[in-house]
């Protein structure tokens, strides 16, 4: 009797987490995602290491645009998956997104990924959104509080930064730029509260972030990672914590940042474009890289010199 008059029994919480793990192995990739958003254990546990070599279906690729005159529309976007197996059921042309008729992807974080919309109309410059393509949804973005003459500019640096093992609400930063292209302070939005939180850089006056092919952020432990031409340019999602971590070779020409395994690592390219070497951020407290590799670019890519980023 006290169940038929109490509060009303959820019946995924009487599931075994093996069991659950063994319902989602045999889904498809958007059902994966969409259980992702049940409550914060079923995400832990899809997020999870060893879980993910379960499922099957887990959907890994890129996105890459090309352009073709001889075609209509001579821009297009495409996505290739990488898992060799299925459908990948991702819609590039991101069709879902209302009032766009010019889509960017600027950044991805996580399966979530930050686009820039603009309008052929010309009403407003662009807006951002953020959406995961595996299951359609979206949210557009409020515009920032920076001044409009910078809104009309199309160069200044925007992150995505999500972690589902953390938070299901992602943030967008943009870097605010001085005339000299120099860092006085980042706006960060919050899909908590929906709003813009402009913050005074904690950073050297100098720091200058990359926007390039080479300067992709990563999005590590709660924090934001940029390349500068000097370090790395951390920042926490409050903008109560920053810090520069240097980088690991001098010597080196381009530096690319990526994450592997819960570690910062970095490709660097060294300076004669005939060698790439891959360093691992082993401690994080006392910023302690380690060397991993160093290999030819004869070996890697079948040339004798090349360039980062553009070759």
């Amino acid at each position: 009797m006290e169940n038929l008059y109490g509060r009303r029994r959820n019946p995924a919480a009487s599931l075994t987490y093996e069991l659950v793990v063994e319902i989602v192995r045999r889904l498809p990739i958007r059902s994966v995602c969409q259980f992702k958003c049940v409550c914060r254990s079923w995400r832990r546990l899809i997020a999870d290491h060893e879980h993910r070599k379960k499922l099957p279906q887990t959907l890994s690729g890129f996105f890459y645009r090309s352009v073709n005159v001889e075609r209509c529309p001579e821009s297009a976007h495409h996505f290739t998956n990488v898992t060799g197996k299925g459908v990948p059921l991702i819609y590039p042309s991101f069709s879902f997104l209302p009032r766009c008729d010019d889509v960017i992807v600027l950044d991805c974080c996580n399966g979530l990924l930050l686009c820039r919309c603009s309008q052929s109309d010309g009403a407003r410059p662009f807006h951002y959104a953020v959406c995961n393509p595996a299951t359609k949804e979206w949210v557009m973005l409020p515009d920032a509080n920076h001044d409009e003459n910078q809104a009309q500019g199309m160069g200044h640096v925007a992150c995505l930064c999500f972690d589902p093992a953390i938070s299901s609400h992602f943030h967008v930063l943009e870097y605010v730029e001085d005339e000299n292209e120099s860092v006085v302070g980042v706006e960060i939005y919050s899909s908590e509260t929906g709003l813009w939180s402009l913050l005074e850089s904690g950073w050297p006056d100098d720091t200058v972030i990359r926007n390039s092919v080479n300067g992709r952020s990563v999005f590590l432990n709660g924090f934001l990672h940029s390349v500068t031409p000097f370090d790395i340019a951390v920042v926490d999602m409050e903008g109560k914590k920053w810090r520069t971590i240097p980088l690991p070779d001098r010597d080196g020409d381009v530096f690319v940042i990526h994450q592997a395994q819960g570690h910062l690592c970095a490709f660097v390219d060294l300076a004669d474009g005939s060698k790439l070497s891959v360093w691992i951020l082993e401690d994080y407290d006392t910023d302690n890289w380690i060397l991993k590799r160093t290999v030819r670019s004869l070996d890697l890519f079948g040339i004798e010199e090349y360039q980062l980023g553009y070759d």
